[in-house]
């Protein structure tokens, strides 16, 4: 029997190989992994099928699917760590809050949504580059979940423990669909 755990692994996996082509081809906002077959995700398979020449249905068919992860293995075979980029402002004392813009905000709300999917059924945070509510909301759940004051405002102890949980939990699919 095919479980819905199982159907969102794939899903989840599915779009972590098609976030992987993304990059590769210099997509401006590749797909985030959340193991939801929604309309991104059915966009990116569509894309996919048209530069592949297989048939566009917006399905990861087994035709498709082999075709997205082979070019995966390609492209993540000669993966190598990349440079370390500072997205965090490099003041001492320096925060990202409420009001904010930039990439800063847009890679902190892309960490908080393959983060959140692991620790249950929470909201997801658009990626909007905006520190607005949604990201403030996200900030104060993942302060609680690292034990720091959740104040909502995102200093460089907040930073370091989100980057620290995204990097260890990126390729991981959530623990909560393998339970059920």
């Amino acid at each position: 029997m095919y479980t819905d755990s199982q159907r969102r692994t794939h899903i989840y996996n599915l779009q972590r190989f098609l976030r992987r082509i993304q990059l590769a081809q210099g997509a401006p906002q590749p797909l985030a992994p959340d193991g939801i077959f929604g309309p991104e995700t059915a966009a990116a398979v569509r894309d996919f099928q048209r530069r592949g020449h297989l048939p566009v249905t917006g399905t990861a068919d087994f035709a498709t699917w082999s075709a997205i992860y082979a070019a995966f293995a390609t492209l993540s075979g000669g993966d190598a760590l990349p440079p370390a980029a500072a997205f965090f402002p490099t003041a001492a004392t320096a925060t990202l809050s409420p009001g904010d813009k930039g990439p800063s905000v847009f890679v902190l709300q892309l960490m908080l949504g393959t983060s959140i999917p692991h620790f249950g059924n929470l909201p997801p945070v658009p990626l909007t580059g905006e520190y607005d509510a949604d990201t403030e909301a996200g900030i104060r759940r993942a302060q609680g979940w690292f034990g720091l004051p959740a104040t909502g405002v995102t200093d460089r102890a907040t930073w370091t423990a989100l980057t620290l949980l995204h990097n260890s939990l990126f390729d991981r699919t959530p623990l909560a669909w393998q339970l059920e």
